[in-house]
């Protein structure tokens, strides 16, 4: 399943992939993965990215509401 809205909150955020990957501590191609849905990420990761976003949820960044 690709994370077309994970994508669109990185570019609203005007951030590259590499900038994202970087503040989260993982690697540019991990994160790259992880739009694109071939990769599941951890928890752990997937907090981080909620956190990093400023999203309430970890569902937020995975389905537009």
């Amino acid at each position: 399943m690709k994370r077309e809205h994970l994508k669109e909150i990185r570019l609203r955020s005007k951030l590259t992939q590499e900038e994202v990957a970087k503040a989260i501590g993982i690697s540019k191609q991990h994160y790259s993965r992880l739009e694109a849905g071939t990769s599941k990420g951890s928890v752990g990761v997937w907090q981080k990215l909620k956190n990093f976003f400023r999203v309430k949820s970890i569902d937020d960044l995975l389905e537009p509401k």
